[in-house]
Formats: C-alpha cells, structure tokens, sequence
C-alpha cells in the first residue's frame, strides 16, 4: 500500500507520494485547479520524480565508479523507491531514502537522501539534502522533473502559453544527439518562448545561467513560477509527436544539478559531466521553489 500525505493552507493544497518521495498534487484553492500533471500513462505516467543519482542518461546506461561497471537506467532509481516518512507537521513533510544492500548493487555508496517540501503561502518549496555516510569521497547528481499541465485549463489555446525567463547574464544551451549532449552554445538570454510543439523536436532545452521559468498565457493572470538561483542546469520538456507535430498536455520544467553523460563520455562517474562530490561525513544541500500567481 502506497501512503499520501497532505499540506494545505488557504491557498495552496499539495499530495506527496511516499513511492519516490514525488507531488501528487499542487491544488490552487484561488484557481480551484491542480496545476500538477495527472500522470496518465497515454502520454507520460510521471508527476514530478526526483532525479537522483544521475540525470539524464549513461552512455549505454552504464558508468565505471573504482574501476568497476555499474548499469543504471536513465534518470537513476530514486523515482521508483520507497521513501520513508520522517518529520511531519502542518507546514511541512520530510522524506527519507538510505542506501542498502539493493542500491549498492547499481551505486556503491553509502548515502542518506532527504527530500522535504515546506508550503508558504502560495508556493512550496523544496529541499534536497545528500549526506555521504560512506568511507569515501561521494559522487551523484540530483535534479528535480515536475510536469505541469498546458494549458492551465482545457477549454484555453497552447500557442497562447509561453515561458518567460530570469536569467544571468551569460547563458549557454546544451545541444542533444538523442539522448547524449553533442555540444554546447552560448546564446542570447531568452526573454520568451511562446510554447509550440516544434521547440521539443529534438527532446528538452536544457540551459544553464537560468535562475526562473514562469509559465503563463498572454490571456490571462495566471502564472506558475519555478525559482531555483544559482542551479548549473535547467531542463523544459515535452514529449513531441513527430507524426502530428503536437505535444503532450503539459511542460516539464526541471531544475538540475546534473545533466546526461556526453557523447563521446568516457563513462567514468567522477568525470561525468555536471556531477557533484561529498567528502566522507559531508552534505549536499539545494532547494528550489514553486509559486502559483
């Protein structure tokens, strides 16, 4: 049996899955709309998993950590663990996954992986936090993977939704040769992209020197804000459907630290690109925000 635990306030009302620690759903009490995807398998059957220990894909699903192969599938496995509940009170959940004996098997270190969701007002904000409990110096990557419906509502136009961006000022693009990075690009600063399935036909925007992603239409005053300073990547993605030229019914907006092996990796872990490192008895901590407008 898979366990839902809930925080509300007078705006807000979220779900969270214990099977990956995940969103459930991100109900706006103003909008009456749960602007979380609904996880139908038609198109895609995620809602918002974590990342964790790597992003994106291995090259040949597989990396080298002291000298040995180890196969891990894209995205890692986290999203299909069950996660322990630790801390709870009216404003906040605190999620728990421990390394054993099955981990061990596709990554041979000894970590405690603590997600937490805290609701404020009309946001709610999330928190990673990666202990290295092992003997030895940790390498991982972790990123977030929320879904969020497009149109906000069904009766409204998909070309009338666009993203808009805060950003610094040197941003660069990360090109795929599905599903490796081929290369990267410094580009000008997007301001706007008006959502158009063609912009997904090479699988995710991946960026870095993004700090914000909001998601509305020109018609209305809805917004959906996904605020995550300083992170190295950012991730927005659709399933794009070549044959119609049409998407799924809703955009990914991914905060990342982390991001898929190169083309031409030598699959060693502690060289992958974007990969993060924990000294022996040291934490990683990181969190991002979603606010609704």
């Amino acid at each position: 049996m898979v366990f839902i635990s809930i925080l509300e306030n007078s705006n807000l009302l979220i779900e969270v899955n214990e099977h990956g620690a995940q969103l459930n759903k991100l109900f706006s009490k103003k909008h009456n709309l749960d602007f979380l995807w609904s996880g139908d398998s038609t198109y895609w059957g995620k809602k918002s998993p974590i990342l964790f220990p790597i992003v994106g894909r291995l090259k040949d699903d597989e990396t080298i950590i002291d000298d040995k192969i180890y196969n891990m599938n894209q995205h890692g496995f986290a999203r299909d663990c069950t996660f322990k509940l630790i801390k709870g009170n009216k404003n906040s959940l605190t999620y728990s996954l421990t390394a054993n004996e099955e981990t061990r098997t596709r990554f041979p270190y000894n970590f405690q992986l603590l997600i937490s969701y805290e609701l404020n007002d009309n946001s709610v904000k999330v928190f990673w936090n990666v202990k290295n409990i092992d003997s030895k110096i940790m390498y991982f990557s972790i990123g977030a993977h929320p879904a969020f419906n497009v149109p906000f509502k069904k009766e409204e136009k998909l070309e009338d939704y666009y993203l808009a961006f805060k950003t610094k000022k040197d941003v660069e693009k990360y090109i795929f040769e599905i599903p490796y990075i081929k290369e990267k690009n410094k580009v000008k600063a997007p301001e706007y992209i008006f959502i158009k399935p063609e912009i997904f036909n090479n699988d995710a925007l991946v960026y870095n020197g993004v700090d914000e992603v909001t998601l509305k239409s020109k018609d209305n005053d809805m917004a959906l804000k996904v605020s995550f300073k300083d992170f190295p990547f950012v991730g927005i993605w659709s399933p794009f459907y070549k044959e119609t030229n049409t998407i799924a019914p809703f955009v990914c907006i991914e905060p990342w630290y982390g991001i898929a092996d190169l083309k031409d990796s030598t699959k060693v872990f502690k060289h992958k690109l974007g990969v993060n490192k924990i000294e022996v008895g040291e934490e990683f901590n990181a969190s991002y925000e979603i606010t609704i407008t």
